[in-house]
């Protein structure tokens, strides 16, 4: 995957992880937690098929304090 995939996936996660957070409404607020857990999948999942350790995401997230 190109960085610049990575790079949107990444920022449709933030994205929705906002709006999750905004939304008066808790169906949509998991409606947005799940797309943003679907985006992070796609910007940091892990290669050959493998999911990525949970330490690789954290690190890679650490800059973002919600």
């Amino acid at each position: 995957m190109s960085r610049d995939d990575r790079a949107y996936f990444q920022v449709r996660a933030e994205a929705e992880l906002k709006m999750a957070q905004a939304a008066q409404n808790q169906e949509a607020s998991r409606a947005h937690y799940t797309l943003a857990g679907h985006y992070l999948d796609r910007a940091f999942g892990g290669t050959e098929g493998r999911p990525p350790l949970i330490t690789q995401i954290r690190t890679k997230l650490q800059r973002f304090r919600y």
